[in-house]
């Protein structure tokens, strides 16, 4: 039962070391992409449920991002400052540029019930 205690100690400590603390900053103006390969666009700005929503949320998680790579489908997508951000079902991913092949760099777990409003943009 140590063993397993121990063992278990150390992942959660290598695991808590790996992330990283991100502070995002919304631009005024936000275009949201609803859906990929769609013209379908939503411009959210401070007054916006959505947008208070979101910047809400990345105050609040600045802690705990987790690397990540590659591509996510699906949810919305965002553009702000140097970041991409996607909010996806169980995700929050933020990309590191905004160019035509943005790459994912960080990711954090959120809940199905997490930035609702955003995730109903998408529908």
């Amino acid at each position: 039962m140590k063993n397993y205690l121990l063992v278990l100690s150390t992942l959660l400590l290598l695991i808590m070391g790996c992330s990283k603390s991100i502070d995002v900053q919304l631009d005024p103006e936000l275009t949201v992409f609803v859906s990929a390969g769609s013209d379908k666009t939503i411009q959210l700005t401070k007054q916006d449920a959505a947008y208070k929503m979101l910047s809400e949320w990345l105050r609040e998680n600045n802690a705990g991002w987790l690397p990540t790579s590659g591509r996510y489908a699906g949810g919305i997508y965002l553009t702000s400052g140097s970041y991409g951000i996607q909010v996806i079902d169980t995700k929050v991913v933020l990309y590191s540029s905004i160019t035509d092949n943005p790459s994912a760099i960080y990711a954090q777990e959120i809940e199905r019930s997490d930035l609702r409003a955003l995730k109903d943009l998408a529908k």
